[in-house]
């Protein structure tokens, strides 16, 4: 049945990608389908023809993200991760009590919503009392699923190439910052590490490039350390990825950190100093420890500093 649904579709992913409830859908397939080379050539393929078009939109970015960051809370609302949980409570209503049976779960899936039948499907799949989520659907490791779809699909490379190409204007974007956040970052538990780790430093010395550019050499645009989407993004690339912020820090702020020790930019200077990782505090402290002491350069009172081990 969940083959018929994914052939049924062929050749308008697309147009599903960009619906609020059809990206859902897909978003749905790629997380609990084990036949990952079906996917790839009905799916992947057609979402690589349009893979810009996705990474800049609200509900088509929602299935890159998916593969990038499963069940992220930052991506998802509320009502999207109950749906993808295999306890609905609408079908329980229907059957007057707790869905328990495949032949139930076959029964009332008649009677569901059109929004509700992927979720039935993901029922008849997996016992009711495992109570999993309907991302673990499928019988294939969640992880094998994810390197299968993302990576040897060649769907990540598209992801990093586009990210290349566009990075000035997905940092400034309000839904392409997420994408380039995730792919920059290598994504969940570094699902692309480490087969596309050149791929990955040519992007991270882009970002470096754009960031080590004048005010002047920035034109019309605010400049990627100023701008308010693309500064919190760069922010947080150094604190969560030590590899782009020593590129960031050797090619765009070293000696110049006093210079972007305010404004929004004050944010991603003081990033280095607020990291986990010891050796990216170890980078800027002998540059901002004097700005910090002069006053010229603020930390969050609200945060301290890790403590030297």
């Amino acid at each position: 049945e969940r083959k018929k649904i994914i052939k049924g579709m062929k050749g308008h992913i697309g147009k599903v990608a960009h619906d609020q409830c059809g990206s859902m859908v897909l978003l749905c397939i790629v997380s609990i389908v084990d036949d990952t080379k079906l996917i790839a050539k009905i799916i992947i393929r057609e979402l690589q023809s349009i893979i810009k078009e996705l990474v800049m939109d609200k509900n088509g970015r929602r299935v890159l993200l998916q593969l990038l960051h499963p069940n992220c809370s930052r991506y998802l609302s509320p009502d999207d991760l109950s749906s993808l949980n295999l306890s609905i409570p609408s079908l329980c209503a229907k059957e007057g009590s707790e869905v328990n049976s495949e032949a139930k779960n076959n029964e009332s899936s008649k009677e569901m919503a059109d929004q509700e039948v992927v979720a039935v499907q993901a029922d008849e799949s997996t016992s009711p009392a495992e109570n999993l989520p309907l991302a673990e659907g499928g019988k294939k490791d969640p992880r094998v699923r994810r390197q299968e779809l993302l990576v040897s699909s060649g769907l990540a490379e598209s992801m990093i190439d586009v990210c290349i190409e566009n990075a000035g204007e997905l940092l400034r974007s309000n839904f392409g910052k997420e994408v380039l956040y995730e792919v920059a970052k290598g994504g969940s538990d570094d699902i692309l590490r480490p087969t596309l780790d050149d791929k990955l430093n040519t992007l991270h010395e882009t970002i470096a490039s754009l960031a080590s550019e004048s005010k002047s050499e920035a034109s019309e645009e605010e400049h990627v350390l100023e701008n308010f989407h693309s500064s919190r993004t760069i922010r947080k690339l150094v604190m969560d990825c030590p590899k782009f912020a020593s590129t960031l820090w050797k090619n765009a702020l070293k000696g110049k950190s006093e210079f972007w020790a305010q404004g929004h930019s004050c944010k991603v200077v003081t990033a280095f100093l607020e990291s986990s990782d010891f050796k990216v505090r170890e980078l800027a402290k002998t540059e901002l420890q004097p700005l910090i002491d002069s006053g010229s350069l603020k930390i969050p009172e609200a945060k301290q500093l890790p403590k030297e081990v």
